[in-house]
């Protein structure tokens, strides 16, 4: 008899295991649609939560505080253990994959259990409270969240790919949040209103949502496909005290950290106080949705801006902006707390504030590991990420336990239903809350992305640290199968060129008269090799290499931080830095003639190198284009131009075709071919000459 597993896989079968395969729509949709199953739950068992458990069971809100603070400590630990847990995963139904078949049912199941509290006393309910929360979202939640995590880098190394289903799936999850905050206590009541039992009508909306979780999370193991099978790279081992210091040590780390520890607790503080907002100061629990839905609807067109404002103005001068409007739009409040338009305004100017953080709040962890092995030579990952990891969800336990204890000594008590009921301190409380607290927290993350100065030294930092990496190369043991030179030449050449000037014509013709090799398509190849993609088809590799654009960095992968049980996912940064060792290596091991790849910059100090840029006219590219670029019009061929322009500036800091960087520029449209060929090695031969 099959197993569950195998029954499941039958969609497997034929599927197309290319890396860089162009995933079918189906399978899109079946991973992004997964996001919203795990929200669609997570939703209901934290921020939801706390209202049943203080307005619905009647546990006090300082219980459930401390519930939430013990829980969350553990939560951080059993993240770094559930990465393990999965890296050591090998099955044939993948390493992620595997853990969503096999917790799809427990994870609805433990969702359940949270709402079906039995009538033990005041005691008894805050003991299961205790353990079924930890139980679901301490093992369950985590057990199941981080594979699914871990899926998106496994389907496809093709960059656009993985761009759009991080895209929708971000849209569909912060939908999901918004539709579940919104329509889920109205929904409860009016079942509760046919059953006349509110208890029964909590377990009843849960367990619907457990259903179609099941049915998606199921779906999302049944269609989608691990193609990137790329094996771990070893890493230098560093000592854990050593890493700790130089984790707590970088500065951009303890931004990053401080900005997700105050998002996190206005998160937290928004989605808790907002229902009771609602429901004791403006008298109608039912205007949680038209307010959740404005600020998340807002964030979602906020995020959708972000790839063309951040080239421009930068993360930090996003971030403040953004702070900025946060604190407008409650101060806008203030003129009438009690206002249902203003609400929805601020929420608005909430929603799109806090857009540029959320866009970019797993890329500042990875420029603090960036200027951490810039600054020290130590590349902290591992650390860093699940510190941050800890530190957010630390930051949710204590701020849920802080806001219980608050509520608690004002005398707050859930199951009162009016205002008239509760205690004046209970009703300042959940003003302070949602209409002063988060002005403090806007302040204080603005004054904290104040500090954040590597908009403007990104580039040249990671210029010399791509510069001093390249240096070390040689020396390094993570070499690739590197032809050796046969004839004894040791001259190498560096080509640039505008697109349409007979590059490779004359670099193979410069080639042949030395009796050495042309390295172009060659570089891809043992890149490639290097990477552990030794499968995918050079002109997939070599796409990734010649997309680059200002707009849209090259990269492999749109998550910025490592998934558990992945390698390492390659940055347009990583790529050039493995880029250059490969063009190092050839030219210490075997010279020869390198086109384009910025190998004057990267060669520049290597013994016995040259460099030289071509140049034509357009009427002579246009004939080239025609005829030896399958007839690519001028047009299309500038646009090449222009794509390696940013590419060159972006790494090397300069124009491609600054004279002052080449040994001579050629007009090919003056000399033709072999003459340009003739005119660069007598140069040579000359400069070869005066070194004796």
């Amino acid at each position: 008899m099959k197993s569950p597993a195998e029954l499941l896989n039958f969609k497997q079968h034929g599927k197309d295991m290319n890396e860089f395969v162009k995933v079918p729509v189906s399978e899109k949709l079946a991973y992004c649609f997964g996001d919203p199953a795990l929200t669609l739950m997570y939703t209901m068992t934290t921020t939801l939560l706390i209202y049943f458990y203080t307005n619905v069971v009647g546990i006090s809100a300082g219980s459930v505080g401390m519930i939430m603070l013990v829980s969350r400590v553990f939560d951080g630990f059993s993240d770094v253990l559930m990465r393990t847990i999965i890296d050591r995963t090998h099955s044939k139904y993948g390493k992620s994959r595997i853990w969503i078949l096999r917790l799809a049912v427990p994870y609805a199941l433990a969702a359940v259990v949270l709402f079906t509290m039995p009538g033990l006393g005041p005691t008894g309910e805050i003991i299961y409270a205790f353990v079924t929360y930890n139980i679901m979202n301490t093992v369950v939640y985590t057990a199941i969240s981080q594979p699914f995590h871990a899926l998106g880098s496994l389907m496809s190394r093709d960059r656009r790919e993985r761009d759009v289903i991080c895209n929708v799936r971000m849209v569909l999850s912060i939908t999901a949040s918004m539709v579940i905050t919104a329509f889920t206590l109205p929904l409860i009541n009016k079942v509760a209103g046919m059953i006349h039992n509110e208890q029964a009508a909590w377990i009843i909306v849960t367990s619907v949502y457990a259903v179609i979780s099941v049915f998606v999370l199921l779906n999302t193991y049944a269609t989608c496909t691990e193609r990137v099978q790329t094996a771990q790279k070893s890493k230098e081992n560093i000592p854990f005290w050593t890493a700790l210091k130089a984790t707590v040590t970088n500065p951009y780390f303890l931004i990053a950290l401080g900005l997700m520890l105050f998002y996190t607790v206005y998160q937290i503080i928004i989605g808790t106080d907002l229902t009771y907002y609602c429901q004791y100061i403006l008298g109608n629990v039912d205007l949680v949705m038209p307010l959740s839905a404005s600020e998340k609807i807002a964030t979602i067109i906020g995020i959708a801006l972000l790839p063309k404002l951040l080239p421009k103005f930068g993360k930090r001068n996003l971030i403040c902006a953004g702070c900025l409007l946060g604190i407008a739009g409650q101060l806008l409040f203030l003129l009438n707390s009690t206002s249902v338009t203003l609400g929805i305004a601020t929420c608005i100017m909430r929603g799109i504030g806090i857009a540029p953080f959320y866009g970019v709040q797993y890329s500042l962890p990875s420029d603090a590991i960036e200027y951490g092995q810039w600054k020290t030579g130590l590349r902290i990952e591992g650390l860093m990420f699940s510190s941050m990891s800890m530190g957010q969800k630390a930051g949710s336990g204590f701020t849920s336990a802080i806001m219980g204890a608050v509520l608690s000594m004002a005398a707050f008590d859930g199951l009162k239903a009016t205002a008239a009921e509760q205690t004046a301190e209970a009703i300042s409380v959940i003003r302070t809350f949602y209409l002063y607290v988060p002005i403090a927290i806007w302040i204080i993350m603005f004054l904290i992305a104040l500090c954040y100065k590597l908009d403007k030294k990104y580039d040249r930092m990671m210029r010399e640290l791509i510069a001093r990496e390249g240096k070390d190369a040689a020396g390094s043991g993570d070499t690739v199968d590197i032809p050796q030179s046969v004839n004894g030449n040791k001259i190498n050449i560096a080509i640039g060129r505008v697109y349409g000037a007979s590059g490779r014509r004359i670099a193979e013709g410069l080639a042949k008269e030395l009796e050495c090799r042309v390295y172009d398509r060659q570089i891809i190849c043992l890149l490639a090799e290097k990477l552990g993609l030794e499968d995918a088809q050079m002109g997939d590799v070599q796409k990734y290499l010649d997309s680059y654009n200002e707009n849209e960095p090259l990269t492999f992968s749109p998550y910025t931080y490592p998934a558990a049980g992945v390698a390492e996912d390659m940055t347009d940064v990583s790529m050039f830095t493995e880029q250059s060792r490969v063009i190092l290596e050839l030219a210490s091991k075997s010279p020869g003639v390198f086109l384009g790849r910025c190998a004057n910059f990267v060669l520049a100090k290597q013994p016995h190198t040259y460099s030289f840029f071509l140049y034509a006219d357009d009427e002579y590219r246009e004939r080239e284009g025609a005829e030896y670029y399958e007839g690519q019009s001028l047009k299309e061929l500038k646009e090449r131009d222009e794509q390696r322009n940013e590419y060159y500036r972006k790494f090397t800091g300069a124009r491609r075709d600054d004279p002052k960087h080449y040994d001579m520029v050629v007009n090919v449209g003056k000399t033709g071919v072999e003459g340009a060929v003739r005119m660069i090695l007598d140069y040579v031969e000359k400069k070869e000459k005066q070194k004796g």
